[in-house]
């Protein structure tokens, strides 16, 4: 019977939908460099943070001359609110270097469900994971108290937007030497993210320290890429940007403040001057396409819009949208279920209701789909029988494949024109044609293609603004890949430095 007949890979219907796909997904260099301009100008409006109360980014000053000394706690606290990390970090010095001689485990706590639902919760129970990592890691010596007590100073790192305005010496005494009047969440837009917005984190936090009696001092609070970018600036001096791919999509980037500007800056993590004054600026690169003007330059789809549109924040984070580990996969389901439409795709007999859920198709599934070189494509057909239940034929596998590839190509080269615009701006910022970029996230650890092609188009659009720029030197970048957690050890070297 006709229909018992195998496929040939790929009919002409097929080929015809999966070119118009393709073409969809193509971006050319022309469009990349629109994007990089776009952002750099972005960028350079925002110079006027220090002047501004309604700053769209956050900046927390670089103290290069304190150097960390002593032992010091990071906690990070993602987005979601779903998970709290803590570890301990003791500096020292060798030949006057400075280094981290001693770090302890991460210690991951993850709330109870209902704890997010309240605030006054979710900080009692940032209190109880503080105390209990204090106490199993013996940090604090129990036999001194009152003012004889160590206080360890506390590193926050947190997954959200912030605002920190200035502080103020506390009357509070010995117990906290800092109390900060305002560290405020400027943004919750993100999905799924911990409710606090407009909420002081930096009051709750301090709060609950005191009503705790907890053995610590909050040094801060910052934005989790912010410390990352002082982690990396801590191991290579030469790291001017600091980017995270995950769940989202963020990166900070290091620019020189004259002095002038630096004496306004909040205290803590953030108001004491270093005579060269560098700050490292969260973008919230995410938020870029909000705009008429930068969501003119995106190259998006019918599916783009689609996604955004079902999404619980639509109309903003557009670029976030385009990148991220969070809506990779959806993109791709999404291209999936219009083939099916089309009787394009798998047999009509299959049971695909499972393809048909939103965010069934996960990101992490694309790397060994991409990764699949194969003459059968063997590794792709395993996959969809095991998380779909759905047997494939080879032009079924064929355009799979071929859909994770043009969405995976797109991510990564708006990814590297997001970094060559942060490169180039942080490089004329700081007078230094000498850049190292500190990379981490999910999403490269998992999909090496995609982080291999960021990194290509990066110094590709690099090299084609340098050879148009006669006044300056090319600037030579450099990439490194950081270790997991490395906002943790930001926050406890930002803290160990106050």
């Amino acid at each position: 019977m006709p229909g018992y007949l195998p496929k040939p890979p790929m009919s002409d219907s097929q080929q015809k939908l999966l070119e118009q796909v393709v073409d969809a997904f193509s971006v050319s260099d022309k469009q990349l460099s629109t994007v990089l301009y776009q952002m750099h100008s972005e960028l350079a409006k925002n110079d006027t943070w220090f002047q501004s109360e309604s700053q769209a980014t956050d900046a927390t000053l670089i103290k290069r001359h304190n150097s960390p000394h002593g032992t010091a706690l990071g906690m990070a606290i993602d987005a979601s609110g779903k998970r709290i990390r803590i570890s301990s970090t003791s500096f020292g010095n060798s030949n006057g270097d400075k280094q981290i001689s001693e770090s302890s485990a991460i210690q991951v706590f993850i709330p109870p469900a209902n704890v997010k639902n309240s605030v006054s919760d979710f900080f009692e129970f940032v209190a109880f994971c503080i105390s209990e990592f204090i106490n199993a890691h013996g940090l604090v010596d129990n036999d001194k108290t009152g003012s004889g007590a160590m206080l360890l100073p506390l590193g926050v790192s947190i997954g959200l937007p912030i605002s920190t305005q200035n502080y103020q010496p506390s009357a509070q005494g010995a117990c906290s030497p800092h109390t900060p009047l305002s560290c405020t969440v400027a943004e919750v837009s993100k999905e799924d993210s911990l409710d606090l917005g407009d909420r002081d984190v930096a009051r709750h936090l301090h709060d609950t320290v005191l009503r705790n009696h907890l053995p610590i001092r909050i040094a801060s609070i910052t934005n989790n890429v912010v410390s990352s970018l002082i982690a990396a600036q801590f191991n290579n001096s030469t790291t001017r940007v600091a980017a995270s791919f995950n769940h989202g999509i963020n990166a900070a980037y290091l620019k020189r403040c004259p002095d002038n500007q630096t004496k306004g800056m909040a205290d803590t993590d953030q108001s004491q001057r270093a005579d060269d004054g560098y700050v490292a600026v969260n973008t919230e690169i995410g938020r870029f396409g909000s705009a008429p003007a930068s969501l003119a330059v995106l190259p998006m789809t019918m599916w783009d819009n689609r996604i955004d549109r079902e999404s619980r924040n639509p109309g903003t984070r557009r670029f976030e949208k385009l990148v991220a580990d969070q809506y990779l996969g959806e993109i791709v389901r999404n291209l999936i279920t219009d083939f099916m439409d089309e009787h394009l795709l798998f047999t009509a007999n299959c049971d695909v209701s499972k393809v048909n859920e939103s965010y069934s198709f996960h990101t992490a599934y694309m790397a060994p789909i991409m990764e699949d070189m194969s003459a059968d494509l063997a590794s792709v057909g395993d996959l969809f029988a095991a998380e779909f239940g759905i047997a494939t034929e080879l032009a079924d596998r064929q355009i799979i494949r071929a859909l994770c590839d043009c969405v995976a190509a797109r991510a990564s080269k708006l990814s590297g024109a997001a970094l060559a615009a942060l490169t180039i701006k942080s490089s004329r910022s700081t007078a230094s044609n000498q850049c190292s970029v500190a990379l981490y996230g999910a999403l490269f650890d998992v999909n090496h293609k995609i982080y291999n092609e960021t990194v290509a188009t990066m110094q590709k659009l690099i090299a084609i603004v340098s050879s148009h720029d006669d006044k300056r030197k090319a600037i030579e970048t450099t990439v490194s890949f950081q270790p997991r957690f490395i906002d943790l050890s930001g926050a406890a070297i930002n803290a160990a430095s106050a």
